[in-house]
């Protein structure tokens, strides 16, 4: 890592809850053998062997679980970690000096008890040299900071390339099911235009003008990751037209549409795969055609979208068709399993909901 990288990792290093648990139950632990090593008794004697008591575990145990793993990540380019040879050397090297703030810090607050050997836990009596503390420590902590910073750095590496490696797929998966629907809707509406060549070429024509603009404004609408719901309700009114010229009267549309929910963010085609299903599973089969009413509600803090039809009767279930398959797919990639595709029958009427339990799109 570079500097920059290096230091962004370390705050949101910073922001996680479990090193900062581990790091305060190791703090209390060493606390507490302080406390058994130099009693309390002698502890209260000297101010200064108090406050070294009380902070030095709290720093020793930040150093090893938040400042070890950062020599381990240095490499001063884009690998994640340093050769093995070169880290192992960084972090000795980077470890001996925190060993030597951490002493001279400790020393300094012991020096304010006047120097008092018991305070460090010596023998009464006894005195302790700067010299002697630092190189029990260098030869003892810095070895054990270098093993474990070691093994912290390893495991956040892993974990980072198994979340990176996860991304891709998704981010694979997404692309692939993005272009898998504009085809697919482009495939539908041709054939229901073949069916109007023969009966009206005149109309036939104008449905092809139409289309070729449907099917412009559906690539720029799947080129996105997220797109306003106000625009997925004007890019299902143009379908709607297109099918329109087909079935004529045949199709009757109502829209129960709520517009403060224009602006939402959502991934493309979340309305149109149900459209596209009601029309050609329900209304188009039925000699008399049917009605589509499309609403869309707040739910709490997500949203109801919901597509019922008269018309011919439930004939699929989700997963049985490309649209619905597809968006079933992109549902759980772009809100997790929480988001939820049904699609049943309610007296006369086949219904598709699509819930989605908050606004936050993850994908």
């Amino acid at each position: 890592m570079r500097l920059g990288p290096l230091q962004q990792h370390f705050r949101e290093r910073l922001r996680q809850r479990t090193p900062w648990a581990v790091v305060l139950a190791f703090a209390l632990l060493f606390t507490a053998f302080q406390f058994v090593l130099v009693p309390a008794s002698v502890q209260l004697k000297h101010p200064g062997a108090v406050a070294n008591a009380l902070l030095m575990p709290f720093l020793v145990s930040f150093s090893y679980g938040f400042l070890s793993p950062l020599p381990w990540r240095w490499t001063g380019d884009d690998r994640s970690r340093a050769p093995l040879g070169r880290g192992l050397a960084q972090a000795l090297l980077f470890n001996a000096l925190v060993v030597l703030v951490l002493v001279a810090l400790s020393w300094f607050m012991v020096r304010n008890a006047n120097l008092k050997g018991e305070a460090l836990g010596l023998a009464q009596g006894a005195k302790g040299s700067f010299r002697g503390i630092l190189t029990v420590n260098l030869f003892v902590g810095a070895p054990m900071m270098t093993i474990i910073g070691g093994i912290i750095s390893f495991s956040v590496i892993t974990g980072e390339e198994k979340a990176a490696m996860a991304a891709k797929l998704d981010e694979a998966q997404w692309v692939l099911l993005r272009g898998q629907l504009s085809p697919h809707v482009l495939f539908n509406s041709l054939n229901g235009l073949a069916e109007l060549v023969r009966q009206d070429p005149l109309a036939a024509e104008q449905a092809i003008l139409d289309l070729s603009e449907l099917y412009r404004a559906l690539l720029r609408h799947g080129d996105r990751a997220t797109a306003p719901l106000g625009e997925e309700r004007s890019l299902v009114q143009r379908f709607l037209a297109v099918e329109g010229l087909r079935l004529g009267a045949r199709l009757r549309v109502r829209w129960d549409w709520d517009p403060a929910c224009d602006a939402v963010p959502a991934p493309p085609f979340l309305l149109q795969p149900l459209v596209e299903n009601a029309l050609k599973h329900g209304i188009a089969p039925h000699p008399e055609g049917g009605e589509l009413v499309i609403s869309l509600h707040r739910e709490g803090a997500g949203l109801r979208l919901r597509v019922e039809n008269s018309g011919r009767g439930l004939g699929l279930v989700p997963g049985a068709g490309v649209g619905l398959r597809n968006l079933e797919a992109r549902l759980r990639l772009a809100y997790g399993p929480a988001a939820t595709l049904h699609l049943r029958t309610e007296g006369d009427r086949t219904v598709a909901t699509v819930d989605l339990p908050h606004l936050e799109v993850r994908r």
